[in-house]
């Protein structure tokens, strides 16, 4: 991103004390706090890439400082989180993209063109099939212990990108 001509970091927004020493080194402001940070560096986007339970929290966040997001996904940890920020998101006219990586993949961009161009007739049920078995060191220990906490797991970290491939392909889910 700091090489990209089109676009300028404007600050690191951790808590962390290692996002502050990588600011430092990258010469840009840091803040512990979003809505500090937000507010003080005036970001023309943010992106939102914290523990699932904390997405609604920091999208509000920055819906409320008028401030575009890309969101990794999930949006939230339940859906009636998920609605509050959607239903902020569309009150205020803040954007909200939610970070899906598989529909940058050309595999699933050609797949869906496959599906789209009707050569294998018309959808009519598709079948989604996943099996994770997730190491201990470096998933679900230390830093990322939340994986383990309400709000995550395979199915909100691992599983929506499935979910997510399937709507993608062949549309919403009835």
């Amino acid at each position: 991103m700091l090489a990209a001509p089109q676009a300028s970091m404007a600050a690191i927004i951790d808590p962390s004390p290692q996002a502050g020493e990588r600011a430092t080194a990258l010469g840009v402001p840091w803040f512990a706090d979003l809505e500090e940070g937000l507010e003080r560096a005036r970001p023309d986007g943010v992106v939102i890439a914290t523990p699932n339970r904390l997405h609604v929290a920091n999208g509000l966040a920055a819906v409320s400082a008028s401030v575009p997001m890309l969101l990794e996904k999930p949006i939230a940890d339940d859906a009636s989180g998920a609605m509050r920020l959607v239903e902020a998101s569309e009150a205020t006219g803040v954007p909200i993209l939610v970070g899906h990586h598989r529909r940058h993949s050309p595999l699933i961009q050609r797949a869906r063109a496959i599906v789209a161009s009707g050569r294998l007739g018309r959808i009519v049920a598709v079948t989604g099939l996943c099996l994770y078995r997730k190491p201990d060191h470096g998933y679900i220990d230390g830093p990322n212990a939340w994986r383990r906490e309400p709000g995550g797991g395979v199915i909100l970290i691992n599983l929506v990108h499935v979910v997510d491939d399937l709507r993608n392909l062949c549309g919403e889910i009835a």
